[in-house]
C-alpha cells in the first residue's frame, strides 16, 4: 500500500488544483460577457472574449473620435455654428428665406423674421424640417407694400452679419 504523500498522489492533486483553478476563471471570463446564446467550448469562449474585447477597444476608439470631434464644436463661436447656411429668393414682391441650422446649437428663429420686419416684410409663412444633424427652415414674407418693396440685398447683409461671412449660398454671394 503507498503512502498518501506519494509524489504520483502529489503530482495528481496539484494537477486537479489547477484544472479547478483553470475552471474557475474561465467561469469569471464568462460572467463578465455579455450573455451567450448557449454554453460555449472553452476555445470557443476564448475566442469569443478576445473578439469582443477588440469590439469594445474599436468602440472606445471611436467614442474618444467623436467626442474630440464634440470638444472641437464646442471651441467655435456659437454664431458660426448656429446658422449654417442661408439663401435668399426675390420672388416679385415674396422674399423666401431658406435656412440651414445644427442641431440645439442655440439658433433664435426670431431673430430673422425681425430683420425681414425690419427691412419691410410680412411674414406669410414658416416651416422647418428635422433631420438627424440639421434642422431647415423656410420663410415667407411679402414686402408691405408693393410700392416700396424689399431690399433683399440689404435683408441678405443683416442675414450674413447675424450668422457670419462662410454662410451664404456661394450662387448668392455676388448678389
Amino acid at each position: 500500500m503507498q503512502a498518501d504523500n506519494s509524489p504520483r498522489r502529489i503530482r495528481g492533486v496539484m494537477e486537479r488544483q489547477r484544472r479547478q483553478q483553470i475552471n474557475n476563471l474561465y467561469s469569471r471570463l464568462a460572467s463578465v460577457l455579455p450573455p451567450l446564446p448557449e454554453k460555449l467550448p472553452k476555445p470557443a469562449l476564448l475566442d469569443y472574449s478576445s473578439t469582443y474585447i477588440n469590439n469594445l477597444k474599436e468602440r472606445i476608439r471611436e467614442l474618444e473620435a467623436k467626442k474630440e470631434e464634440l470638444k472641437s464644436d464646442g471651441s467655435t463661436s456659437a454664431k458660426d455654428l448656429a446658422l449654417q447656411a442661408i439663401e435668399v429668393i426675390e420672388k416679385g414682391p415674396i422674399v423666401e428665406v431658406n435656412l440651414v441650422t445644427g442641431l440645439n446649437k442655440g439658433f433664435v428663429l426670431h431673430e430673422v423674421i425681425s430683420i425681414l420686419e425690419e427691412e419691410g416684410a410680412q411674414l406669410l409663412s414658416a416651416n422647418y424640417s428635422a433631420s438627424t444633424d440639421r434642422v431647415f427652415y423656410t420663410i415667407i414674407s411679402q414686402a408691405f407694400s408693393s410700392r416700396i418693396g424689399i431690399e433683399t440685398s440689404r435683408v441678405q447683409e443683416r442675414l450674413k452679419a447675424l450668422c457670419g461671412p462662410g454662410c451664404f449660398s456661394p450662387a448668392l454671394e455676388g448678389n
